[in-house]
């Protein structure tokens, strides 16, 4: 399904499972599994799927739009240029489809090293869509709908300095603005503890702002933070 309509090799699946150590039945299992999956879609969505042998491997034939990661992908690009374009509630509303597709952790269950990679691209992809629709939120005047979610972002995320600058801002904007400092300070001790370093410059920009009591302005604050993706430390 990461290679949608294209060729790949016995081989290739060989490598994918058992990597440097297949066992000496490796070619006979891969097929056995191919004859079941070919199986189970050909009784599910006949005509819509197939799973096909071409010469030594196989074709997993199948609409792109029918896969979530593509069309999460998809999304993404749609509204990082309505965004570009100035039109805020379009990306933020393509960005909201794109989230609502996933439902747990890419690959949850599966245990298969080659995958990895992946995998980790797809999450921090999904975070930094997350941020983005964040910094949106709160640039329309909806911060506080978002810090619920803000909250579970940055507690899967705590060393995402982007999602704990944009939790700041929302709450310092709800009028929470202590519980902004208590989040700056987990921030703090968390980079000391995991990396012996301190807050990269859009916290500490942040933090300053708030102490100021200048803001930042919701609208000021989320364009500037939506740049600050680079930064951002997982």
């Amino acid at each position: 399904m990461t290679r949608p309509n294209a060729f790949m090799s016995t081989n290739a699946l060989i490598d994918a499972l058992w990597d440097d150590d297949p066992p000496r039945t490796a070619r006979e299992q891969v097929m056995n599994c191919l004859g079941i999956v070919r199986r189970a879609i050909a009784s599910s969505c006949p005509g819509e799927v197939s799973l096909d042998r071409v010469r030594d491997g196989c074709v997993l034939g199948i609409e792109a739009e029918r896969i979530d990661h593509v069309v999460f992908s998809r999304l993404c690009a749609e509204a990082e240029s309505a965004k570009a374009l100035g039109r805020t509630q379009a990306s933020l509303g393509l960005y909201e489809r794109a989230l609502a597709l996933w439902r747990g952790g890419v690959y949850d269950g599966l245990d298969v090293p080659s995958l990895a990679s992946y995998a980790a691209a797809l999450e921090e992809q999904r975070a930094i869509a997350a941020e983005e629709c964040f910094a949106l939120a709160i640039a329309t005047g909806n911060g506080s709908g978002v810090i619920p979610r803000l909250l579970r972002h940055v507690g899967e995320h705590p060393l995402r300095e982007r999602g704990v600058a944009l939790l700041m801002v929302a709450l310092h904007h709800d009028g929470r603005t202590h519980d902004a400092h208590a989040v700056y300070a987990r921030l703090v001790h968390r980079l000391g503890e995991a990396l012996a370093v301190g807050p990269g410059h859009e916290v500490r920009r942040t933090l300053a702002a708030i102490l100021d009591d200048t803001g930042p302005e919701p609208v000021a604050g989320a364009k500037a933070l939506s740049g600050t993706g680079t930064g951002a430390r997982s």
